[in-house]
């Protein structure tokens, strides 16, 4: 199905406008996240009928930019009184487990939830538990399944044209469940989407930074294997350049290693470098080029052409009509984002325990919030 979609965007983009204009959609958080949304549902002609948030202002700007006639303050009373048929969450990671479950107690036929997931494996269970009692298809937001670069570097290594994958090396600047996310999942892509056996990682969050109303780490490093054998490290928060001892002030009360502001400068974001037998492949949204690879015998980089037109929103909230259409699995479904949540949870784990950590992981909780909370880091 995503094969499908990379070599035939434009074909299934209008293919899609021309079925969806029947469903009804309902965004709960119109917080900055929630406008990508927002846009995906108007580019496939998908009516949103309503949208939910605490901030009556926020209500305001989103009626205005989106001309949303039905606004609630409470999400409880939007599921209650529409008669949705997808719902979009778009709040914070701690308030979607409660969200998914209600919404899907609602009888709504599909839910795009935003990464993470959740803060924890318990609450992930519970979400895949009530749509799946519901028959509710749920789809979680790592959105660059369907961005054009990193889809096309997909399309590469099912080419065979860098011979089969052994090592993936990622780097993203942030933390691990708000930009970590992305990027595991990513890996996850590239590697088949095959289980992974263990991991090892080490953490450091001396700031006790909170971010989304969750804990967040500095920085981390991780090390881990598939169970084809691919091996991954990943580096997440402070990539590369000098270490910085030194803290900075961030607001009032918080102090943030200075290095974690390296992100004002241009520091890569979800880049993926894939290593074949034959070749290896580059691929990040903030490299220039995004995408290039070398396969067997090639000298120069091979540069593929982008088209630079595709929304991935809106992509993946048709992927989301076509797995309730045809009872399908969604690329980004509850069980892909469990799993790429569980490789968080598992690094913590392992910083927790300075040991590798072998998967299915048993831990149900948040491993950093448990270490900060307890002074254990």
């Amino acid at each position: 199905m995503v094969d499908f979609r990379i070599n035939s965007y434009g074909t299934v983009m209008y293919a899609l406008r021309c079925e969806m204009k029947s469903y009804k959609a309902g965004i709960i958080g119109c917080g900055s996240i929630a406008n990508a949304h927002a846009k995906g549902y108007k580019t496939l002609g998908i009516e949103i009928t309503a949208a939910a948030d605490i901030s009556q202002e926020q209500l305001a700007l989103f009626q205005k930019n989106y001309g949303i006639q039905n606004l609630y303050t409470d999400y409880k009373v939007m599921l209650e009184k529409e008669d949705l048929d997808i719902v979009s969450i778009c709040t914070w990671p701690p308030l979607h487990a409660e969200m998914t479950i209600n919404s899907a107690r609602s009888g709504v036929r599909g839910i795009l939830c935003e990464k993470p997931m959740a803060v924890n494996l318990a609450e992930a269970d519970a979400m895949i538990e009530a749509c799946d009692e519901q028959c509710v298809k749920l789809a979680i937001g790592h959105m660059r399944r369907f961005s054009e670069p990193y889809a096309e570097a997909r399309k590469v290594i099912l080419s065979g044209a860098i011979g089969e994958v052994y090592f993936i090396h990622g780097v993203t600047v942030g933390d691990l469940l708000s930009d970590g996310t992305h990027i595991i999942d990513m890996i996850r892509f590239y590697a088949g989407d095959v289980p992974v056996n263990w991991v090892v990682g080490q953490v450091d969050a001396r700031g006790k930074r909170t971010r989304y109303g969750h804990y967040i780490e500095d920085s981390s490093i991780s090390y881990f294997e598939f169970e084809n054998g691919v091996r991954t490290f990943l580096e997440i928060g402070l990539p590369y350049g000098k270490q910085q001892s030194n803290f900075v002030q961030a607001g009032s009360s918080v102090l943030l290693p200075q290095s974690t502001m390296w992100w004002r400068k241009g520091a890569k974001y979800t880049t993926v470098y894939v290593h074949g037998s034959e070749g290896r492949i580059d691929v990040g949204e903030r490299e220039s080029p995004k995408l290039r690879y070398k396969g067997k015998g090639d000298i120069d980089w091979k540069i593929p052409q982008l088209k630079g037109t595709i929304d991935p929103f809106a992509m993946q909230i048709g992927a989301l009509i076509e797995s309730i259409e045809k009872n399908t699995e969604h690329p980004c479904s509850g069980q892909q984002g469990r799993a790429a949540l569980e490789i968080i949870m598992a690094v913590h784990e392992s910083a927790r325990r300075r040991a590798k950590v072998f998967l299915p992981l048993s831990v149900k909780g948040y491993p950093l919030a448990e270490m900060i909370e307890k002074g254990e880091i």
